[in-house]
């Protein structure tokens, strides 16, 4: 890198002294730059492409490395849930197959933990690959998850609906909503996720947010509540994920009157309709 910008700090030298020597020479400064302009576009023309190869090739080097190291870490997580189902069959008695599930479903977690580190590695770097997802299932497939935590009750009320996203993204933005909402609620209070005009909307009972709050609650490492543990981000990657995927947020919340979180999917419903002509 260092011989290229000297090589290429020479060259920039050289064309100034030939212009220099060629406006000595035509007593013209027009005409000695019409005569050196072919070999100043020559070397900006080599300079970017050079620049722009050397990215490449580190995007594609950080790739490899990024690809190699998940594998690496995959593996073993993999091969450690191969193994414990494998045990399950050999079990008789009921203790040692509630070890094993608690095993199994530790490693189920440290495998979504993977998915979600693999995912925040890449996305920034590459284009992050979109699918078509039945949403509402999504949502049951994460509550299934929260309700194993035995805190709070939950009522559910989805439409089917099918858009085109990044699932990953949803998933952990989802995440972050339902923690909130179980974070800020009594461990006894009810939360509702429902589906229906093409929006998510999850309510909770919670302690919600003061007004002069909402508007700081999306910047990065800001928290309404200190006295709850958390960096204060979970709100920024919702948004952030939101404004990616052109989803409409809106956050609706009074103090002691709990939290209504709405995601309005209806422009991805539409470009999806327009895109399978339904």
């Amino acid at each position: 890198m260092k011989s290229f910008f000297a090589l290429f700090l020479l060259s920039v030298i050289i064309i100034f002294g030939l212009h220099f020597f060629l406006y000595e020479k035509l007593g013209s400064y027009f005409d000695a730059f019409i005569v050196t302009l072919p070999a100043i576009l020559l070397t900006a023309y080599i300079f970017i492409v050079s620049i722009f190869k050397q990215k490449d090739e580190q995007t594609k080097a950080l790739e490899h490395t990024i690809n190699e190291t998940m594998h690496e870490i995959n593996l073993p997580i993999s091969t450690i849930e191969a193994n414990i189902k494998m045990l399950q069959k050999s079990l008789k008695d009921e203790k040692s197959q509630r070890r094993a599930k608690r095993v199994l479903d530790a490693t189920k977690r440290l495998k979504r933990l993977y998915d979600i580190l693999n995912y925040n590695f890449k996305k920034d770097i590459f284009e992050v690959e979109k699918s078509v997802v039945d949403i509402s299932q999504v949502i049951k497939d994460r509550v299934s998850y929260f309700k194993e935590l035995n805190r709070n009750l939950f009522e559910l009320n989805l439409e089917t609906m099918i858009v085109q996203i990044d699932k990953i993204g949803f998933e952990q933005a989802l995440d972050n909503l339902i923690e909130n909402a179980m974070k800020y609620s009594n461990k006894d209070d009810l939360i509702t996720i429902k589906i229906e005009n093409f929006k998510l909307i999850i309510e909770d009972r919670g302690f919600g947010i003061d007004s002069n709050e909402i508007v700081k609650i999306y910047n990065r490492y800001y928290q309404a509540d200190s006295s709850n543990s958390g960096s204060g981000i979970g709100l920024w990657i919702v948004k952030s994920f939101c404004d990616s995927q052109n989803i409409a947020l809106k956050i609706i919340s009074e103090r002691e009157n709990g939290t209504k979180v709405v995601m309005d999917f209806t422009k991805l419903q539409k470009k999806l309709g327009k895109e399978l002509n339904f």
